[in-house]
């Protein structure tokens, strides 16, 4: 009797630790991953591959000893180490998918100006970038176009302040003989002097 208990508490105080090891590592994985979206982080290819080797790790085990166990003792609470598993692997790839189409959906504008990056998505979401290269912080928001105006929901992108309305215009260099497309920023349809403008690319 007293040794089936020994057992049974050994049992606990490993899935305890299995449960805790699958929490601190999955969490971090997931952090980084979201992280890596809100700005940019030139180590975050080292984070996920010694992550990711852990996870792997601990997945092999964990995944086969529970289910081994679960079979024997017929106990709920042994898949919940596999639950959590399968919880944050899922929640993972759903970051991860969510992110990737967002990034990878077709472009309507894309520009760029004054410390930003601006991509404007075709189904009226935008990602501006904020800050130099390596640090970039990135901003995701909506916009919406009314009689060729561009209204942003935002307009300030992390230290840099614009106007919330865009337009499309050109202009001239060269005594007019080449022009570049931009947008410029605009308030009541009229073009704000002494601002910054974006060059479409």
């Amino acid at each position: 009797m007293k040794l089936r208990e020994t057992n049974n508490l050994m049992g606990e105080k490993s899935q305890t630790k299995r449960i805790i090891q699958l929490t601190i590592v999955g969490g971090l994985f997931i952090f980084i991953l979201y992280r890596s979206y809100q700005a940019d982080n030139l180590f975050a290819p080292f984070f996920y591959i010694i992550l990711g080797v852990l996870e792997i790790i601990l997945l092999s085990n964990v995944i086969p000893e529970n289910f081994k166990i679960f079979k024997k003792h017929k106990n709920i609470y042994n898949l919940f180490p596999i639950l959590l598993a399968s919880f944050i692997i899922l929640f993972t790839l759903g970051l991860y998918l969510y992110y990737e189409n967002l990034e990878n959906s077709k472009t309507y504008i894309h520009a760029s100006g004054n410390g930003l990056i601006i991509d404007l998505k075709e189904d009226g979401k935008y990602i501006i970038k904020s800050g130099s290269w390596g640090g970039r912080t990135h901003h995701y928001g909506n916009y919406k176009i009314n009689d060729s105006i561009i209204f942003l929901d935002n307009k300030k992108f992390g230290k840099i302040n614009i106007s919330d309305q865009l337009k499309q215009g050109k202009i001239y260099i060269d005594n007019e003989k080449i022009s570049d497309n931009v947008l410029f920023q605009i308030k009541e349809n009229k073009i704000i002097e002494n601002t910054d403008w974006f060059y479409i690319n």
